[in-house]
């Protein structure tokens, strides 16, 4: 029988396509057949191709080390059903819950045949589709799968609470917890989770199966990304190199320069976002630790900014909106998994996560 490791969470953006990347990395290493398998992809938009970013990336990286997955395997195998995130709740009706719901179990019978494990990404949280009967426990009943994987990412003690809460939705619809997964915690935190371990979580018999510590390379984005989520035009093409910058922070200049670099100077790697007029705070910012000047209401700045980031090779992108809306489309950045930061995936699952409990 397939041994399946179906990642959930509570909440969204709790790093199931970065795992995945692990336990796919893991499981070639172990020597193991497996599939990977994400039951509904979540385009960019509905307007662009149906692809799930973090499924073509996953197809287009590490699949094709698996020796017994041909190199034409279809992306329909590994999604069967694609979803945009835009105007979801008016394309995913009642109606069509059945036709989905059989294309992935048809779909998932015919990948699980000779394998060992199976590795399936959830939705974004276990409510999304849940309207309809298409969230994660649906799936899971109609697959046959009676235990997931369920991922925290609260560095707080609402960890408990969600833990808890998930549970005891688990539980009337007869789903077990395979385990708890403590994904992009807090340093400080991670005592205070053993801890709680201790006191609450065993009560329950839950086993924790890994506490894995928020990196700052791996879950920040890049300014390559930062651009894409804003819609925004690199204006300095000879900073380019820079788009592969990582992002720590943001900074929003709204002060006069003095100001600006009582803040600038607690932060690191910081983009830093003010108005193209702002000289002032440009040349301010371009003297600090930042990855990227971010100028909103497209304004273009004075040519001696471009010049002293051309020389410290930091990109300068204007951005069509306002800072508010400019800062609002960052909060919703949900940086991806580079190629080049695949192996360190790796390294950080086989060492923070107990495989002796997941494979057995």
């Amino acid at each position: 029988m397939v041994k399946s490791f179906y990642l959930s969470s509570l909440r969204e953006g709790a790093g199931k396509s970065f795992l995945s990347i692990g336990f796919i990395q893991k499981l070639i290493k172990e020597g193991k057949k497996f599939a990977y398998f994400k039951p509904i992809g979540n385009p960019q938009s509905a307007f662009t191709n149906k692809a799930d970013p973090d499924v073509a990336f996953i197809l287009k990286t590490i699949y094709h080390k698996i020796i017994h997955i041909p190199q034409d395997y279809p992306y329909d195998f590994i999604s069967p059903v694609s979803v945009p995130e835009s105007y979801y709740v008016d394309l995913v009706n009642a109606n069509r819950r059945e036709q989905f719901l059989q294309k992935i179990k048809s779909t998932y019978d015919k990948i699980t045949k000779d394998i060992e494990y199976i590795i399936i990404e959830g939705n974004p949280s276990i409510r999304k589709y849940i309207r309809v009967g298409l969230d994660d426990v649906s799936i899971a009943k109609v697959l046959g799968i009676n235990e997931m994987i369920y991922i925290s990412i609260d560095s707080s003690d609402r960890c408990i609470d969600n833990l808890i809460f998930t549970k005891n939705y688990f539980d009337s619809w007869n789903i077990g917890i395979k385990g708890v997964l403590f994904n992009n915690i807090e340093y400080d935190y991670i005592a205070r989770i053993k801890e709680l371990t201790e006191e609450h979580i065993n009560k329950y018999d839950i086993p924790v199966i890994g506490i894995i510590e928020k990196s700052i390379e791996l879950f920040s984005p890049r300014v390559s990304e930062i651009i894409e989520q804003i819609g925004g035009e690199l204006i300095n093409e000879k900073a380019s190199s820079g788009l592969n910058n990582i992002v720590e922070n943001y900074l929003i200049g709204a002060m006069n320069s003095q100001a600006a670099l009582k803040y600038l100077r607690q932060v690191n790697r910081a983009a830093f976002i003010t108005g193209g007029d702002r000289t002032d705070l440009a040349m301010a910012a371009l003297d600090q630790d930042v990855s990227a000047l971010i100028l909103t209401g497209f304004m273009q700045p004075d040519m001696s900014v471009i010049t002293v980031a051309n020389d410290k090779g930091i990109p300068i992108i204007l951005s069509p909106s306002d800072t508010y809306t400019t800062m609002r489309n960052l909060e919703r950045l949900k940086p991806s998994i580079q190629e080049d930061e695949i192996e360190k995936v790796l390294e950080l699952v086989e060492k923070e996560l107990n495989w002796d409990l997941l494979l057995k």
